[in-house]
């Protein structure tokens, strides 16, 4: 029987859809914060007028 807590489930759509901080997405798509403005600017949410964001999904589809 295959050990639960090795085991990590498929993210819901309502997870994808999270906004993360842009320091988050950098962690999780493996790239600069730096990289992520230049080169993939469209995806970036403005969450005020000094927070930037980014859709977990989008973050994701970046990384390795």
């Amino acid at each position: 029987m295959p050990d639960d807590s090795t085991h990590t489930p498929n993210p819901t759509w309502i997870e994808l859809e999270r906004i993360l901080p842009l320091k988050e997405a950098s962690i999780v798509s493996g790239l600069s914060q730096d990289s992520l403005k230049r080169h993939h600017a469209q995806k970036i949410i403005r969450l005020g007028p000094r927070r930037l964001g980014m859709r977990v999904r989008d973050a994701l589809m970046l990384g390795d």
